[in-house]
């Protein structure tokens, strides 16, 4: 399989490689593994108090809000509620609803690309980049209902992710108040830390995919990528199965 690998905001794909390295060494122990990165557009310039934590510039994202900001949230102050979808529905309504009006140029960019390499056929995101994976799924979906163009994707992996945008009017989608026809059926892994403090955003994206070809792996940890060699050779033989299994099917 050759993934599309999407990164987190505030990275670029050199940092991403790096983050990622461990995990990539170990999903490639049997050579059947490659990676095809990708950096979003925007160049961004994270908190001053914050700059530590993601390393050297440069910095970028795929999407930047027209309205709202959900970065106003530092990781201790997010609402936590009954459920994950009450949990986020109130941090964007802090967040003043934002908006990612850039999200339909993002999609279209990503499709070209993997129609242009022609043999990505899965795709991994972390964080911002979880997100944009998710919208992308669905926005193959889409195309194949209204444009009959065949999804190429066949298995997403999501570091962290969080609800994916709507590829049409942009808005962060919280899947107890938008369409069936928004559910994800493409086989996902959810890779979530227990500790995560944005981790009802992750479960909201979960809850989102079809039950019976979602599976989440829980590393304990934070909003993070493993790296812990035992935690990653375990985490790369779970995905492992799912490769095989979309393979033999």
């Amino acid at each position: 399989m050759k993934f599309l690998c999407l990164l987190g905001a505030y990275c670029s794909a050199k940092g991403f490689t790096a983050q990622l390295g461990p995990f990539i060494t170990s999903l490639q122990q049997n050579g059947e593994a490659k990676f095809f990165f990708v950096q979003g557009e925007i160049e961004v310039h994270p908190p001053e108090e914050h700059a530590a934590f993601f390393g050297p510039p440069p910095y970028y994202s795929f999407c930047q809000a027209t309205r709202g900001n959900l970065g106003k949230f530092n990781m201790s102050d997010f609402p936590k509620r009954e459920s994950a979808e009450v949990s986020m529905r109130e941090a964007i309504e802090i967040a003043d609803n934002p908006t990612y009006l850039n999200i339909a140029s993002v999609l279209d960019r990503l499709i070209k690309i993997v129609d242009a390499e022609g043999d990505i056929d899965a795709v991994i995101g972390y964080s911002e980049g979880g997100q944009i994976a998710a919208s992308l799924l669905i926005e193959e979906e889409r195309r194949r209902k209204e444009y009959g163009r065949e999804p190429r994707l066949k298995l997403g992996i999501l570091f962290s992710g969080w609800p994916p945008l709507d590829p049409i009017k942009g808005h962060i989608m919280v899947g107890d108040e938008d369409s069936d026809e928004y559910e994800i059926t493409v086989p996902t892994c959810h890779v979530i830390g227990a500790q995560d403090p944005f981790l009802d955003g992750s479960m909201v994206l979960y809850n989102m995919c079809d039950p019976d070809t979602s599976e989440i792996y829980d590393h304990g940890g934070g909003h993070m990528i493993p790296r812990v060699k035992k935690t990653v050779d375990d985490l790369a033989s779970f995905v492992r199965e799912q490769m095989d299994a979309i393979v033999g099917a």
